[in-house]
């Protein structure tokens, strides 16, 4: 009885290292895998649209997009016409720190997209 005890315990501890070590192994090689900014693309903002739905808006090669994200489907949404600098300094200033910072820059992104599209209509 003593033996079969021992060898339970000491598989159990087995198996336990042995779990810990993968799930280390598969934090370090998944470094890569998430919303990591690079060089040229960076998440500049998002918000959460339920359980599986988000609006991002990227940075990538210093344009600004607005993507929609779903468990089955990402799309882009529309082009900003805003430099990141500009986009951060609506969604920073003290009148959007209420926490709707990313609402009142939404709204001012596309009050200003809709100014530019009737500015291109004239043409």
């Amino acid at each position: 009885m003593g033996l079969n005890f021992l060898w339970v315990i000491l598989s159990l501890v087995g198996v336990l290292g042995l779990f810990f070590i993968l799930v280390y192994a598969t934090k370090k090689l998944n470094t890569g895998i998430g919303y990591v900014n690079g060089n040229r693309m960076k998440v500049v903002d998002r918000i959460s649209l339920g359980r599986e739905g988000m609006l991002v808006v990227v940075s990538v090669a210093g344009k600004l997009m607005l993507i929609g994200v779903t468990g089955q489907h990402i799309e882009k949404l529309a082009d900003i016409d805003m430099t990141p600098e500009e986009y951060s300094a609506i969604a920073s200033s003290p009148e959007t720190q209420s926490g709707m910072s990313f609402a009142s820059a939404f709204a001012e992104v596309m009050k200003r997209k809709k100014g530019t599209e009737k500015d291109n209509g004239d043409d």
